[in-house]
């Protein structure tokens, strides 16, 4: 017999097939969490993790580009390579170009959320007029972060805090990049638990055992395999995030203040004592065993609360097992050995000493006529035992610290750099690798400072000042020439148009097509040695073992660029590496101009 139904029991079975057809179609329409054709933090944690294990090469200016059969980038090019391979258009092309895509930023300092796939970033300390960050990485989750370093590592994944990195900041990336909101999802083939936007650890989640790195473990520790059917596929925007940790943690916009921080009143007596080292790690206990507190850098004020007997240190020569307990502007506490900091008096209005240079000597000298003067050449930091200055000092090619002292009071340090011929800069010292580059090219009148007794080493150099270089080189009289180029972005006034001019007429450079220069946009290597070929007239080398990435040497510039290495004019990068489309700085420029002038 069949039993009949009644009007709303049919009802009823009719709204559970719609709702049922309803959430059919919403599943098929959202991707689950193991397969996701869009962009996530999860899945850029994930790429950093592959990038790591299949051992992909450092190169500057690489974006995830094959060499062979190995893929290659820079730091920004690692993060950028995600965002291709995925197929969007990531704007970004440097650490700085990333961070300013990002939502919310925190220091280090403070804390470091739960959320794989944020961005970590390292400071640039002593040349921040180039970009205030000079690294970035990815956090893959459980304290660790991986990066392409550089050509002697090329991709690494250690600890957060692991010795000689420096990370000081996160970053939530926001230029599509989604995030997970609750629920279930899986990283690097393992289950983790989010909920309120941040991975969860040491807990029990439906009844699942998830450990301190945030992983689902078995009872003996194991990672559980992934459950598809528990993933959830809840992902949200940047800037929901950004709301939420915006109630949980102090996080800036200005990312300047994350590398800088709240500078203490440099009038302050409190702080007692300046840090004298560059990178100094600050313990928990007065030994080098002891954990990393925090890591100080050079002219960091400090409050020294007393001293203890620790480990002995030895650096440059010196020992020393006295330590100082310190606290930091941030209110951090610990411990440095005495070699890497010195109490400081209260500087006042004593102004630091000025250093110049006739070419022949060196005059260092204060405008306070009743203070004494003291300085080094040895990189030591200056007190009241240095050198005292009393008349002209004949030594050029020295890297001068000086101080003023009056009535016990120490004026700030100068630091100066007196290369042969006269010229003082004070952005570099005379240890760095490209100093007695920089004095030749500045010697031969290839290159100049910038003002200001900078010379801006780490800036990269543009199409229309390394034109202006072959023409130094040259020894052209620009003066003979009116800047008419011919090119419509070159204007017959601009500093590098008479020696545009001449490079044209000369036959060195024809523009870059359509009838412009782009004389602002930086040059590339293999364009540099194009235009030093045609410069020097150089033949062609016709026997020449290859570099590593000489499939991406442009066919126009192979002749070039092998030639040029022949000639002992520019060198590869290591690992046989030439990196043609990555570009140079004035410090490298000066080694490029440097050997064309003696060729």
């Amino acid at each position: 017999m069949t039993k009949s139904l009644s009007k709303p029991t049919i009802y009823r079975k009719l709204l559970c097939i719609l709702l049922a057809l309803a959430l059919t179609a919403l599943c098929a329409a959202v991707p689950s969490a193991k397969a996701v054709d869009f962009a996530t933090s999860i899945g850029l944690a994930e790429h950093g993790i592959k990038a790591y294990n299949e051992g992909w090469k450092y190169s500057y200016g690489g974006k995830g580009q094959y060499v062979g059969d190995t893929r290659v980038s820079d730091c920004a090019g690692l993060i950028y390579a995600y965002f291709s391979d995925m197929g969007m258009n990531d704007p970004a092309g440097n650490c700085s170009g990333h961070v300013a895509l990002s939502k919310f930023h925190g220091s280090l300092d403070e804390c470091l959320p739960n959320i794989h796939g944020l961005l970590l970033t390292m400071p640039e300390y002593y040349a921040p007029e180039t970009g205030i960050y000079s690294h970035i990485g990815i956090y893959i989750g459980a304290g660790m972060a991986t990066d392409n370093s550089d050509y002697t590592y090329n991709m690494r994944l250690l600890p957060v805090d692991a010795p000689g990195r420096d990370w000081n900041a996160w970053h939530l990336l926001d230029n599509g990049l989604l995030y997970p909101s609750n629920g279930w999802y899986e990283m690097d083939g393992k289950l983790t638990y989010y909920s309120n936007y941040e991975y969860v650890t040491d807990t029990v989640i439906d009844g699942l055992s998830i450990n301190d790195e945030g992983y689902a473990v078995d009872s003996l520790g194991e990672y559980l395999p992934v459950d598809e059917s528990l993933l959830s596929s809840d992902f949200v925007a940047a800037s929901i995030v950004a709301d939420y940790l915006a109630t949980r943690y102090s996080g800036v916009d200005n990312t300047s203040d994350l590398v800088y921080g709240t500078k203490p009143d440099p009038e302050d007596p409190t702080y007692n004592g300046t840090i004298t080292g560059a990178g100094v790690n600050m313990r928990e206990e007065p030994t080098t065993e002891a954990k990393v507190v925090s890591v100080l850098h050079r002219g960091d004020l400090i409050k020294i609360t007393g001293e203890e007997e620790g480990l002995e240190v030895t650096s440059d020569g010196k020992k020393s097992s006295v330590w100082y307990a310190v606290t930091t502007s941030s209110g951090k506490t610990g411990y440095v050995c005495s070699l890497f900091a010195k109490y400081r008096t209260v500087t006042g209005d004593l102004e630091a000493p000025t250093v110049t240079s006739d070419g022949l000597s060196v005059t260092i000298s204060t405008s306070d006529p009743d203070a004494y003067i003291y300085y080094t050449t040895d990189g030591s930091e200056p007190t009241e035992e240095s050198t005292p200055y009393i008349s002209p000092v004949y030594m050029t090619g020295f890297t001068y610290k000086a101080i003023a002292v009056k009535d016990g009071v120490s004026s700030p340090v100068t630091k100066a750099t007196v290369v042969a011929g006269g010229s003082v800069f004070t952005d570099f010292t005379y240890d760095d690798w490209f100093a007695r580059n920089v004095e030749e090219a500045v010697g031969f009148g290839l290159l100049k400072g910038v003002g200001d007794n900078k010379f801006d080493p780490g800036s990269q150099i543009s199409r229309g000042q390394f034109i202006l270089v072959l023409a130094n080189i040259d020894g052209v009289n620009l003066d003979n020439y009116s800047g008419t180029t011919g090119f419509h972005d070159v204007a017959p006034d601009a500093y590098y148009a008479k020696a545009v001019q001449w490079a044209s007429e000369r036959g060195i450079s024809n523009g870059s097509g359509d009838g412009l220069f782009k004389p602002e946009d930086l040059i590339s290597r293999q364009e540099m040695c194009l235009l030093i070929y045609r410069f020097l007239g150089f033949s062609s080398v016709a026997d020449h073992s290859k570099f590593a990435d000489d499939g991406v040497i442009a066919s126009w510039a192979k002749d070039a660029v092998y030639t040029c290495r022949a000639q002992g004019i520019i060198n590869g990068k290591g690992d046989n590496l030439f990196d043609p489309l990555g570009t140079a700085t004035r410090a490298e420029a000066c080694v490029v101009a440097v050997n064309c002038y003696k060729a």
